[in-house]
């Protein structure tokens, strides 16, 4: 184990979203301490154009390493898909996690033709289009990207309605839904009742495994056996900090 092993692991996404994975990482990691940082002030990512995305992703790199992180979690899909190559070929000494679509576990899962869920901006990406026409081919079925406009912003204000998703899965045909988002697992719910049946995915868990291996292939887990704390970035006017203690 390193010395910088008892500092925190920072995770950033544009708001509450970010807390699902929170949630996984905890769950896979008692023993670490954590920061998180919900970047209100630039939501929504997905309206925002990718060179944004960019700069935001890496400014937001550089204040959490900053405050002394030894690795960072990008908890949300669009800052992923359009950032974190750059923030990794800056960064090239500290463990860079992202998160991807769960495309992969649900073609694993026996699903064929899969609709996943995502923000606008996360759709139009050439990482995203790359990732599901490389698993459709793999595994020699289809995935397809489907834009949720205004779906990342309705969960932050907590006013999902069911009635969005009956318009949007109209006339699609589909046998597995991956929520493409991190805010979208707060909508699962309402998601599923448009929906009955249809199994949902998320990558939230296989961020945080991964985030394990990658925190032990660089000795950086903590292990002193204690138990690890959250600490919230206050920037984000406290929403995240109170619907972590409301909701998780």
């Amino acid at each position: 184990m390193r010395p910088e092993a008892g500092r925190p692991v920072a995770v950033f996404d544009s708001g509450v979203g970010g807390l699902s994975v929170l949630r996984s990482l905890v769950a896979e990691l008692p023993g670490e301490d954590f920061i998180y940082f919900g970047d209100r002030k630039n939501a929504p990512y997905g309206g925002r154009t990718h060179a944004e995305i960019k700069e935001i992703a890496e400014k937001n790199a550089d204040m959490l390493f900053g405050l002394g992180a030894k690795a960072l979690v990008v908890a949300c899909n669009t800052a992923t898909a359009a950032g974190i190559e750059q923030i990794r070929e800056k960064y090239p000494d500290r463990p860079v996690i992202g998160i991807e679509p769960a495309v992969k576990p649900a073609f694993e899962a026996g699903c064929r033709r899969v609709a996943v869920m995502a923000t606008p901006r996360t759709v139009g990406e050439s990482r995203f289009a790359s990732l599901l026409a490389e698993l459709s081919a793999k595994f020699s079925a289809l995935a397809f990207g489907l834009p949720c406009p205004g779906l990342s912003e309705a969960v932050e204000r907590g006013e999902v309605r069911k009635d969005y998703f009956d318009s949007l899965f109209s006339g699609l045909e589909f046998d597995g839904l991956v929520l493409g988002c991190t805010h979208y697992p707060f909508a699962s719910a309402e998601i599923s009742a448009a929906a009955p049946g249809i199994p949902l995915f998320d990558g939230a868990s296989g961020t945080a495994r991964q985030t394990r291996r990658r925190l032990a292939e660089e000795r950086l887990l903590r292990e002193d056996g204690g138990r690890g704390r959250v600490e919230f970035i206050p920037d984000d006017g406290g929403a995240a900090e109170r619907f972590w203690k409301e909701h998780i």
